[in-house]
């Protein structure tokens, strides 16, 4: 989170996604971060620079965001899913197939 976000930003920054399969979302209130931070177990209270890969069939049907298939995070968490962009294309590639 920067000083400098604001929903212009986020649909300038939208602008540069090629792959129409990708959204970003602005949650200026940042509920949905809250409720995703914990739904991921994470030690901040709000989830940030998150990256969520969700499966066509994956189901929402409950009151927190579902875990996603497989996510990667830019935060002070668990280094295992640190974001890695060749690992992230690879699952998403492999996931598309």
């Amino acid at each position: 989170m920067l000083e400098t976000d604001s929903l212009a930003a986020a649909n300038e920054r939208e602008t540069k996604f090629s792959d129409p399969l990708m959204k970003q979302f602005w949650d200026q209130d940042r509920i949905f971060g809250r409720m995703l931070s914990q739904t991921l177990h994470l030690k901040e209270s709000i989830a940030w620079d998150v990256y969520l890969v969700y499966l066509p069939t994956h189901p929402w049907n409950s009151g927190l965001p579902p875990g996603p298939a497989f996510w990667m995070h830019q935060q002070d968490e668990d280094p295992t899913f640190f974001i890695d962009p060749p690992r992230l294309k690879e699952y998403i590639e492999t996931a598309l197939r």
